[in-house]
């Protein structure tokens, strides 16, 4: 049950669907069900995977400030086409280090939140608003869930293009990642007793933790939405390349979800924005 729930944040903090639509209302909220896929990388840099597919439930709520969606759970302290400043999310699965061989015999990795303040900028928006380009600007603390630890901070900036016609939205982003010490280290630090003949101890340092690609596509059919993610990770040039944990520079983690909304709000949110006219 705990890998389903953090399965479900996963996908609902990495599919960043907008709540763009050419309806000109939204319902406040709405609660359905689906099935959900990801294929992902133990961390950036294993070359070993995990596969979950698990029902998920399905919830959107679009409040003045307060929106949970696609995009995650975001609290915004300022709104606008031009400019948005919120606080924003994200996840990572933990990882059992029995079955990871880079990592056998070490503790495990644990479920990890990020959160933080994110600023965007809007840089071009098309006349008729079907494409738009921003540039991001989130700066996240993060930290393991099961020993409720501070393990650092995460900045990754990025350029994104997003584009909708025909009700078929794709967005494409693109940006560089750092981080502190202790979050490098959480992750591809081999502390000495858990050095071996094949695996060196290892200090990891602060700074450049490699670049990210993200591309995400999603239509609603009515009352069914269907959303695929997938994300490609470079380390080249990472701080940490020489960990000995780092199987290999470069990862590719894929996720689908498929939803049926069965409830709805009578009431209508005054706060999502009409894009296509």
């Amino acid at each position: 049950m705990t890998i389903i729930f953090f399965l479900i944040l996963f996908l609902f903090s990495t599919l960043t669907f907008a709540e763009d639509t050419p309806q000109s209302s939204i319902p406040k909220w709405e609660l359905g069900v689906g099935i959900g896929a990801i294929s992902l990388p133990h961390y950036r840099g294993s070359d070993q995977n995990a596969d979950y597919v698990s029902p998920i439930p399905y919830f959107r709520y679009s409040g003045k400030r307060l929106q949970l969606d696609k995009e995650g759970g975001r609290f915004y302290f300022y709104n606008s086409d031009e400019f948005k400043f919120d606080l924003s999310t994200a996840f990572s699965l933990p990882v059992d280090s029995d079955d990871n061989h880079a990592r056998t015999g070490m503790n495990n990795l644990g479920a990890v939140i990020e959160l933080g303040p994110r600023i965007q900028f809007s840089l071009y928006q098309s006349k008729d608003k079907s494409l738009r380009i921003r540039f991001a600007l989130p700066l996240r603390e993060a930290f393991d869930i099961g020993d409720v630890k501070d393990i650092g901070w995460v900045f990754s900036p990025y350029l994104q293009l997003r584009y909708f016609n025909s009700g078929w939205e794709t967005a494409t982003s693109f940006g560089p990642v750092w981080a502190s010490e202790e979050y490098h280290d959480y992750f591809y630090q081999v502390a000495p007793q858990y050095a071996t003949t094949t695996r060196a101890a290892y200090n990891a340092q602060a700074g450049y933790s490699g670049s990210r690609l993200t591309f995400t596509l999603s239509k609603r059919f009515g009352d069914t939405f269907f959303g695929l993610f997938a994300r490609y990770d470079d380390l080249s040039g990472a701080t940490f390349i020489d960990s000995p944990l780092i199987k290999q520079k470069d990862s590719l983690m894929i996720g689908v979800a498929l939803s049926w909304v069965f409830k709805k709000s009578e009431k209508y949110s005054q706060y999502i924005v009409k894009k296509v006219e």
